[in-house]
């Protein structure tokens, strides 16, 4: 009889550890595969009667209680419990092996080359020893196929385990971010973003120190500590994040083809860059940092300042000067007969506003993407007539409003050459 008990009480030992309670409510860990078959290791809630109808009631005695979540990054020195609090970062499996990394370190080199193997090689030992600190934005890129860009994503999730995500670019379109908003490592394959009100929380966030919301559909948006680092990857050369002249948290990286590098194509690489991650690991707890702490992002900018970056300052313009120009090309259409549309910093202002172009933006940052930018002059106090797309567009509507306008205010010329700049 005291034998059927035992197996009774460790049969029901065994099953409590698949729950923890947190406050009041239950949470069950399990694994659920992706789309790609790949398991993540999440908790999902519990009612007690489900609990209770699974495994009778004597079990709720053995589930482990605590008092709230937290989000406390570790590799070397894990806690799964903080003063009473559980923690909901995974710890990794990895441990720091001595031995030789000489697959990874010349896979690093052969992405960001030499000149930059200081550089990933102190991100990547920040990441294990300091995962809290901000870093810069990584963003490598080329045209070409078979340059090992995807594999370093794969890379980084094989280090990071469940604390890393891969994610596409509709998961930062969607209001819903509970897939990523709480890994310490967010990796997007293919990135083509183009809405700057996604690139305004992406930095942001590159920034954050502190609690933001997650948003699951169908549940309460809770607050999360965000320790998110970002690494897009794109075929999109030139064109994949809507960069803005004199951003400088970005490090943007060109990737050659292994041809081009004259290193031989290993279809067996990522295997081997995962087996050398302990001793990888190693190698960051014990080296020195090469570069010295300078700003929020830890590196100076000058650190990873490439030329890669300065493509996208010369082609792109903030998306406050394309919204403008936006709008001198919608105004010209609605207007066809007119060839110049004179516009002041009030009524700009307006014009992006309640048309719908951007949010959050200000005369000073209209005024500087308008002389600095699209490189107009300040006109003198004059009369002109102001040509409203917004309240044109009410007038469509049915709403009678005035879309022209005599004005005599300090004003921008706006030709349509503008259009094709």
């Amino acid at each position: 009889m005291k034998n059927i008990e035992k197996i009774i009480e460790a049969d029901t030992e065994t099953n409590a550890k698949d729950y923890i309670r947190v406050g009041d409510d239950y949470y069950k860990k399990s694994l659920r595969p992706d789309k790609n078959g790949k398991l993540h290791s999440i908790l999902i809630k519990r009612s007690k009667s489900t609990i209770v109808d699974d495994h009778k009631k004597i079990v709720l005695k053995k589930i482990e209680k605590y008092e709230d979540f937290v989000t406390v990054p570790s590799h070397v020195d894990f806690k799964q419990v903080i003063h009473g609090h559980y923690n909901k970062y995974h710890q990794i499996s990895h441990l720091p092996i001595p031995g030789k990394c000489d697959s990874v370190i010349a896979f690093l080199t052969h992405l960001f080359g030499s000149d930059y193997l200081e550089f990933i090689l102190d991100y990547f030992q920040l990441l294990y020893l300091k995962p809290t600190q901000n870093l810069p934005i990584i963003l490598l890129e080329s045209e070409e196929k078979n340059t090992g860009k995807s594999t370093f994503g794969f890379f980084v999730e094989k280090i990071f385990q469940f604390n890393a995500v891969a994610v596409g670019n509709k998961d930062f379109e969607s209001d819903f971010n509970s897939v990523w908003i709480d890994k310490l490592m967010i990796v997007v394959d293919e990135t083509s973003l183009e809405k700057s009100s996604v690139m305004q929380t992406i930095k942001r966030l590159s920034t954050e120190k502190g609690q933001v919301l997650s948003n699951a559909k169908g549940k309460d948006k809770v607050s999360v500590e965000f320790i998110g680092k970002f690494i897009f990857i794109s075929n999109d050369e030139g064109k994949a994040l809507p960069i803005e002249r004199g951003e400088k948290r970005f490090a943007v990286f060109k990737v050659y083809t292994f041809l081009n590098r004259g290193i031989e194509d290993d279809p067996n690489i990522l295997e081997k860059l995962e087996a050398e991650i302990p001793s990888f690991l190693y190698f960051l707890k014990t080296r020195q940092l090469h570069f010295p702490e300078k700003t929020r992002m830890y590196f100076d900018t000058d650190v990873y300042f490439t030329e890669q970056l300065k493509l996208y300052y010369k082609g792109s313009a903030s998306y406050v000067a394309k919204a403008i120009k936006e709008l001198v090309k919608d105004t010209f259409q609605i207007f066809p007969e007119e060839n110049e549309i004179r516009l002041s910093i009030s009524e700009i202002l307006v014009e992006l506003t309640k048309g719908g172009y951007l949010k959050g933006t200000d005369r000073q940052k209209i005024k500087k993407a308008v002389e600095e930018e699209l490189k107009l002059q300040q006109q003198k106090r004059g009369r002109y007539r102001y040509f409203s797309l917004y309240q044109a567009e009410l007038d469509e509507s049915g709403t009678d409003y005035p879309v022209e306008k005599d004005r005599n205010l300090i004003h921008y010329l706006f030709s349509r050459d503008i259009i094709n700049s």
